[in-house]
């Protein structure tokens, strides 16, 4: 039975308490049948595979946290609708987009118990919450959508993973899109202040081939900030930012300028909504993302769907493979503890072994808990992780704002070495 614990509320699910999931943790190291026994393992009818989420249900990334908080969610509703034999629990909370929220969110997590957690969102929210709360603690986590490149040099000592990829690559696709798509040849940034905007910002600033006149960061100020960006009348201009911001920003923007730029945003501000709280239709507004080309999107996509009443959106595949990928590693280790699943987090996704998709994830749960090898071949990507529990292979989005929303070009593919 999937057990589902959260101290912050969400629309659209109910509140159940987490308490019999605890109980269940304590018994996953009991021993099953002889086979099982000789293998150290517990059989799954016997086991609760527990894992946490901490997203961003409010703040900067509200309104695109949602959506990964339910694909996130979707592992386990899943499971429970199916006839596996093992308990899944899982409990959610709500980093409200601030790196203090993600921390605290993450440390009520490991203080409950669970050994793994998908997310946080945000870079910045994420190098702060698993430095302070889930890689001393020992536990593993897996984010959907953090790509600064500083996650790559982290001293995590194996236990942070991601399924977004790193932001370098998106940077060498804006830059080649803004010369060959737009013939810019100046241009300036304007990024949230922090490690994602910082490192995004200068990714690109290296890339472009043309002059980058200014990098100007901004907080909870915007007017000046983006005046300062223009005021050299660049030939685009390179917003990354949050949906939050980007509302504030686009609003300053189409009252006191002509709008005649040719504007960059990236993943951060992907949201369909954002013309319509603009209230302008943002036609000179373009933008890059990661794409969902996994062998397993088709399969998600039509259960996400079925579930939530709507099409998945930015980095819901991504959740969905955090969460998938944590729950078949909790199957191999055989127990609710963060090392153990460490150690597989890479096996059940690595070449060989009986390839499980979002639609044969019940099964994949059977077989990695049995000790046989599992292949995992997820919705956003094949998700491989390299040495640094990052994942390549990874498309781009190039997409246009519209008075309806975005409609997505063309798709890119990442020069090699780029």
């Amino acid at each position: 039975m999937y057990k589902h614990g959260q101290t912050q509320p969400r629309s659209r699910r109910g509140l159940l308490a987490a308490a019999a999931g605890v109980t269940a943790f304590g018994l996953a190291g009991c021993l099953g049948s002889a086979g099982e026994a000789e293998q150290g393992r517990a059989p799954l009818a016997e086991r609760t595979l527990r894992y946490g989420g901490v997203m961003a249900l409010s703040g900067g990334l509200g309104s695109v946290g949602e959506p990964i908080a339910d694909a996130v969610e979707l592992p386990a509703k899943q499971l429970d609708n199916s006839d596996l034999e093992a308990d899944v629990e899982l409990q959610i909370e709500d980093s409200e987009t601030t790196a203090r929220g993600g921390i605290n969110a993450m440390r009520t997590l490991v203080d409950a118990g669970y050994p793994a957690i998908a997310g946080p969102l945000g870079s910045d929210v994420t190098l702060q919450a698993v430095q302070q709360a889930s890689i001393p603690a020992e536990v593993v986590n897996c984010s959907p959508a953090s790509t600064t490149p500083t996650l790559s040099i982290l001293n995590d000592r194996g236990f942070s993973f991601r399924t977004a990829p790193d932001d370098s690559l998106q940077a060498a696709v804006a830059a080649r899109l803004a010369a060959d798509k737009h013939d810019a040849s100046s241009a300036a940034t304007l990024h949230i202040a922090g490690d994602y905007g910082r490192q995004l910002s200068g990714a690109f600033a290296t890339s472009f081939g043309g002059e980058v006149q200014r990098q100007v960061s901004f907080d909870d100020e915007y007017e000046d900030p983006l005046a300062a960006a223009l005021s050299g009348d660049p030939d685009l201009l390179f917003v990354i930012g949050y949906p939050e911001d980007g509302v504030e920003i686009f609003s300053h923007y189409y009252d006191g300028y002509e709008g005649d730029e040719v504007v960059f945003t990236t993943d951060g501000m992907m949201d369909s909504s954002l013309p319509g709280q603009v209230g302008e239709p943002m036609q000179n507004v373009y933008g890059t993302a990661p794409s969902s080309n996994g062998p397993g999107y088709d399969a998600f996509a039509e259960r996400y769907k079925s579930e939530f009443g709507r099409e998945p959106s930015i980095f819901t595949a991504n959740g969905y493979d955090a969460a998938a990928v944590i729950l078949l590693a909790n199957a191999a280790a055989g127990e609710n503890d963060g090392g153990a699943i460490r150690k597989q987090m890479r096996r059940v996704a690595a070449d060989g072994g009986t390839k499980v998709t979002p639609d044969t994830l019940a099964e994949g749960i059977r077989h990695a808990a049995a000790g046989d090898p599992v292949e995992y071949r997820g919705a956003s990507s094949e998700v491989v992780f390299d040495e640094n529990g990052d994942v390549s292979g990874i498309d781009y989005q190039y997409f246009r704002y519209d008075a309806d929303g975005f409609s997505v070009i063309e798709e890119i593919s990442p020069e090699v070495g780029a």
